[in-house]
């Protein structure tokens, strides 16, 4: 069966898995885990080659690929701020006018949810210039072909990262743990947290409840895994306003019926 082709960039492989998450748990698709033989043939000039540009040691960027019988979403992980840099060079290699829709979901971080939204659509306006160029509080998702959309994390109106959002999960589905770990960072004074060897940069505090929790749900394991093996994603989650508003930009972007 043929399938429409959506491509989403994100920071990191911690958004990845995020976005998988919801995907799978809460949207219906499936992760594809076969054989490079099998992979839909639109994504094949995403596959990696070893090494990276002659560099041992780099990390190999194939994006995740999810799907469903009408679908395929490749979920590419851009090396955090090299992610605008990296996406295009896969974006000149396809032929990206045959995409169903295309979508950036980054951070806020420090910085407002529109100054970051205006850094991607100068980033990408070259090969998608109806690219948003503000973001509601739901999310853009802008109608054409392909459809264009971007997402800042944690709720397109807020300064923060995923975790904040995660924290947000946490606080539902662990709370104990995450009255546990909150306890143990606090103990960490604010003087601390500025200098060697610590040196915490804006919200780190959050990153560090999550990473706390995590030692003790998987043990030995990153972040990544728990969020895709644990209940930060679940139905329990789902109602969350923030998990929501996102899930609702994913059913727009995608076409899904809710």
């Amino acid at each position: 069966m043929s399938r429409k082709y959506v491509l989403i960039g994100v920071e990191g492989n911690h958004d990845q898995a995020f976005i998988s998450k919801i995907l799978c748990k809460l949207l219906g698709f499936s992760e594809f885990k076969e054989d490079e033989s099998n992979l839909d043939s639109f994504w094949r000039k995403f596959i990696p080659t070893y090494p990276k540009r002659g560099n041992l040691y780099k990390r190999l960027d194939m994006p995740t690929i999810l799907y469903t019988e009408t679908l395929s979403i490749a979920l590419y992980a851009g090396e955090g701020s090299n992610l605008i840099t990296n996406l295009n060079d896969k974006l000149s290699d396809i032929d990206y006018s045959t995409l169903l829709a295309f979508a950036i979901v980054a951070d806020a971080d420090d910085d407002t949810p529109n100054k970051v939204v205006e850094k991607y659509h100068h980033g990408f306006k070259e090969y998608f210039p109806d690219f948003p160029t503000t973001v509601t509080q739901s999310g853009n998702v802008i109608e054409g072909s392909p459809k264009l959309g971007i997402y800042i994390l944690p709720d397109n109106s807020q300064q923060g990262v995923l975790d904040t959002l995660i924290c947000d999960c946490g606080d539902l589905v662990y709370p104990e743990y995450m009255q546990r770990a909150r306890e143990y960072i606090n103990k960490f004074s604010e003087e601390e947290r500025k200098k060697k060897p610590l040196r915490w940069k804006p919200f780190d505090q959050q990153k560090a409840i999550i990473a706390t929790v995590v030692s003790v749900l998987k043990p030995g394991k990153t972040n990544q895994t728990s969020i895709s093996d644990n209940s930060w994603i679940s139905s329990e989650t789902a109602e969350i306003p923030a998990i929501k508003n996102f899930t609702d930009f994913l059913r727009n972007l995608l076409k899904l019926e809710t």
